[in-house]
């Protein structure tokens, strides 16, 4: 069962789970060509913004599929592979420029040093984060990419396969990540969530969600988890 020292440090940690783009690597997508790119080929489908409901790409394509399959079997399929070509192809054009943060590396060794599991789960594709960090299998226990399931975080699903995976439970582990999409995750799955400020969002944001700490970047977590 997980407690806390006097200097407020987590212990009975048996598990560290890691968001990649933004936590542990900085790949610089350009998000907003992705957008328009995806939303291009759903009018080329002849689907109308209107009944796009969803907010992030991944969900929005998985939305926009089934309207077309209602229709044309052939055409929704045509469209699921051409709008996750997309995706892919921006990433990997982040990626070759893309570099893990400073201390990354020795921070995921820290911890597996101190016999804690490592996880690493993201929304991008395998093949993007392998070319910014071959040697992945190397530092943690468990990688998930979006390849590897049905539904992403902030779904369940996502978060209980790394779980499963790791063999450990939600109440003893650290969920952390650059988005409030991972403390959204985290918390969903009974996880200590954390924040760090390596992405887009800000403290104040991250305490609005509900975060259980926010730190500078994902190598504070080794002073944060007792040994």
């Amino acid at each position: 069962m997980r407690t806390s020292d006097k200097e407020g440090r987590l212990c009975g940690i048996q598990a560290i789970i890691f968001d990649f783009d933004g936590t542990l690597a900085v790949l610089n997508i350009d998000f907003s060509q992705m957008r328009e790119r995806v939303f291009d080929l759903i009018r080329q489908f002849g689907v109308s913004e209107t009944f796009v409901m969803e907010r992030y790409l991944l969900e929005i394509i998985d939305e926009v599929f089934p309207i077309l399959r209602e229709h044309n079997p052939l055409s929704a399929k045509e469209f699921y592979e051409k709008a996750h070509q997309v995706l892919q192809d921006v990433e990997m054009r982040a990626a070759r420029e893309g570099k893990l943060i400073e201390g990354g590396v020795k921070t995921l060794n820290t911890l597996r040093q101190r016999g804690m599991k490592v996880g690493i789960i993201t929304r991008n594709c395998e093949e993007a984060v392998r070319k910014v960090f071959p040697e992945i299998d190397d530092y943690c226990d468990a990688f998930i990419s979006r390849d590897y399931v049905g539904n992403v975080k902030p779904h369940p699903d996502h978060l209980n396969s790394m779980l499963e995976a790791l063999k450990v439970s939600g109440k003893d582990s650290v969920m952390v990540g650059d988005h409030l999409i991972d403390i959204q995750a985290g918390k969903t799955a009974g996880m200590v969530t954390v924040g760090v400020l390596t992405g887009r969002i800000k403290r104040g944001e991250f305490e609005e969600a509900g975060a259980d700490y926010v730190l500078r970047d994902a190598t504070e977590i080794c002073d944060l988890v007792k040994e």
